[in-house]
């Protein structure tokens, strides 16, 4: 355990996600989402290719492990449902600051409460029920800036990515979901690569539809941005080695701070005081949720394979998946996948996901 590496490594991935974030906000104007959703499942699954070929998980024996499935169709849906989300996502930015669309998508774990009692069958306790209430009421204070806009005159624009900001959340909380089927029997990677392939292909599928041919200035800043998503993930996935989850989970809000600071700086951006105050309660809420839910001595540290860190970027529990993903994906980045797989190991998980022993795969950690 190296708590200073992890909190360094946990940092400059919700930089290189903010990067990634403002590249996609310079050019969302320019280029039609299913594009810039393409670059960013192609390009940005080119420097995690790269990291799991160094450690001999592309090849022989290692690749058969790491990719193998049992549900080949639950790979499509997830995949399906978490491309959705991230055109959503990326849709947003055209129409509201970037900052603004971030603090959004900090909306998906207060969805993931709801869905994880609707569609997985599980027991809320109380407590969730009052810290999904107090962030829903962030979330109606960070929607009241873009009514106003829109009742005085001002454009739907603000009105419209906001919708779009949420449904994306929304979307996000559903694709999690999913990811806590699939953690039954699939391997982390296999997770992480079939979803970037399926992305990828769902981009691919928008171009007859309006794509256009970047010029150099775009087509640096859109291999900026898959890049820069690549090397969060990396990063992302280090920090919890080296630090436990209860350390590096809280300071996946940075990606908030990092955006309004590229925001007021390279944008001109200034978050509405209403939107501010609505994110500081969704981003408290969330750190209830990431506090309360940890086990005793609050280590969250994960079972199985050695590996220290527990739960991934965005889970505060099993249960309860702490703050929204930075990828504006919430899409399985590769630590939310691990730490799904790692409670279905040690038999922490829900009921209504944990499986027998005879039905699951060695889910080697790919930290």
């Amino acid at each position: 355990m190296n708590a200073p590496a992890g909190i360094g490594l946990q940092l400059s991935a919700t930089f290189f996600f903010a990067v990634m974030s403002a590249l996609v906000r310079l050019v969302a104007d320019e280029i039609p989402s299913g594009e810039i959703v393409f670059v960013r499942s192609f390009v940005g699954l080119v420097p995690v290719l790269v990291w799991l070929a160094f450690r001999g998980r592309l090849w022989g024996a290692g690749m058969g492990m790491a990719l193998a499935t049992r549900q080949p169709l639950g790979h499509v849906v997830r995949g399906l449902v978490g491309v959705s989300a991230m055109w959503l996502s990326f849709a947003a930015l055209a129409f509201i600051p970037l900052a603004e669309a971030i603090a959004f998508s900090y909306a998906t774990p207060l969805v993931i409460v709801v869905l994880a009692a609707l569609l997985l069958g599980e027991v809320v306790p109380a407590y969730r029920w009052v810290v999904l209430a107090v962030g829903l009421a962030g979330i109606v204070l960070m929607l009241w800036p873009s009514f106003s806009h829109a009742a005085f005159g001002a454009g739907q624009g603000p009105l419209i990515g906001a919708g779009l900001a949420l449904a994306g959340a929304v979307g996000a909380g559903f694709a999690v979901t999913q990811v806590r089927h699939l953690t039954r029997t699939e391997t982390s990677e296999a997770i992480v690569f079939y979803f970037s392939v399926v992305a990828s292909l769902a981009g691919l599928a928008t171009a007859p539809f309006g794509w256009v041919m970047p010029d150099a200035r775009v087509a640096l800043i859109l291999a900026g941005m898959g890049i820069s998503g690549g090397l969060g993930q990396i990063c992302m996935t280090a920090a919890n080695r080296y630090a436990p989850a209860s350390v590096v989970a809280p300071l996946n809000y940075a990606t908030l701070l990092w955006a309004a600071g590229f925001g007021i700086i390279f944008l001109g951006e200034w978050p509405h005081p209403l939107v501010a105050l609505g994110a500081a309660v969704v981003v408290a809420s969330g750190l209830v949720l990431i506090w309360r839910e940890r086990p005793p001595g609050g280590s969250m540290r994960r079972g199985g394979d050695g590996a220290a860190g527990g739960q991934g970027p965005q889970a505060g529990a099993a249960d309860a998946p702490a703050p929204g993903r930075q990828d504006f994906t919430a899409t399985a980045e590769l630590e939310e996948v691990k730490y799904y797989s790692s409670q279905n190991r040690s038999g922490n998980a829900p009921a209504s996901l944990r499986c027998a022993a005879a039905d699951r795969p060695r889910n080697r950690a790919v930290g």
